[in-house]
């Protein structure tokens, strides 16, 4: 194989990885521990269901039972949101685009998704906002917020 070849090649791999919706993503990035949902302290749900983190992340769950708006705060695309869309949803990040452009489509309510560069973030976000929720790894959570989901 000439050498020209073999850049071309190499140039082309990312490429179809995103075309053929791959995940990149290193395997050991994947599983550096338990991803948790926290809420806001004030937030009175001692716990939530799959299902109903589920109805969160696809919009179909807009409040939480005492009318504060759901908004959820996850990280851009990293090996954590991934995660937590293959977990929570059974989705890749391509079919979740997907979903969410086709619910714009046909004017049904989007979940509102907060990006945030870091768990820090995502937990000052949670922090500042009653209705809000997001996903960092176990080890990330604190006092700060209150883990009401483990994704194993």
């Amino acid at each position: 194989m000439r050498r020209r070849d073999v850049y071309s090649l190499a140039a082309l791999l990312p490429l179809l990885a995103v075309a053929g919706g791959m995940t990149m993503w290193p395997a050991a990035a994947q599983e550096a521990g338990a991803l948790v949902m926290v809420v806001n302290k004030a937030n009175t749900s001692a716990a939530v269901s799959k299902a109903d983190a589920k109805r969160m992340l696809l919009g179909q769950m807009a409040s939480w039972t005492d009318g504060q708006k759901v908004v959820v705060a996850m990280r851009g695309q990293t090996a954590e949101r991934a995660a937590v869309l293959d977990k929570v949803c059974g989705m890749k990040e391509a079919e979740y685009t997907r979903y969410e452009m086709q619910v714009m489509f046909t004017g049904r309510a989007a979940a509102k998704v907060q990006e945030e560069p870091s768990a820090a973030a995502i937990k000052s976000f949670v922090e500042a906002n009653p209705g809000a929720v997001g996903f960092v790894r176990a080890a990330e959570a604190d006092k700060s917020v209150k883990v009401v989901l483990t994704l194993e």
